[in-house]
């Protein structure tokens, strides 16, 4: 009986230790690939300087007609308006005066260069409250300007008459 309790006890030790490595929690290393997205929404904001030290785009005529005024302290070197991409996207810029000019004003056309015969934006009494294309592509961090001339006739005397010019940003 000694011997059969030895036998049975060997058996056991051995199916045990034939168990052992199912019984012990092997690690094993796997991975996987997991998609990380950043949504990050546009940010289509500019800003607006005058590089000439002016406040405002002034057009300080000689009379009641004239003919290509240049903005006020405007130079060959200095635009009337300077437009900064201070966003995270590109941006189209465009623009719109928000009420008619005064009566006689006949047109107001925008150059991206000191040149009155360069390509122009051109602004008449007709669009001019209308949105007109400025720019297609301001790229991140850039900045674009824009010299102002304007023409009239029979324009009233005035002693200052503002209209609100909005410059625009969508993203390309």
């Amino acid at each position: 009986m000694k011997n059969k309790l030895i036998s049975v006890y060997i058996v056991t030790l051995m199916f045990g230790i034939l168990l052992m490595p199912s019984l012990i929690n092997t690690a094993r290393a796997d991975s996987q690939n997991v998609t990380t997205r950043w949504i990050v929404p546009a940010d289509t904001t500019i800003s607006l300087s005058f590089p000439n030290s002016e406040s405002l785009i002034t057009f300080d005529t000689p009379g009641m007609n004239f003919t290509n005024v240049s903005a006020k302290a405007q130079t060959g070197i200095l635009a009337a308006l300077r437009v900064t991409n201070a966003g995270n996207t590109a941006v189209k810029l465009s623009g719109a005066w928000t009420l008619d000019w005064p009566t006689g004003v006949t047109f107001v056309n925008i150059s991206v260069t000191d040149d009155t015969n360069a390509t122009k934006i051109w602004y008449t009494p007709a669009n001019e409250t209308s949105s007109c294309d400025w720019v297609a592509s301001l790229a991140i961090g850039t900045s674009e300007d824009f010299w102002f001339w304007s023409s009239g006739a029979n324009v009233a005397k005035t002693t200052g008459v503002d209209r609100t010019l909005t410059v625009t940003s969508t993203a390309v």
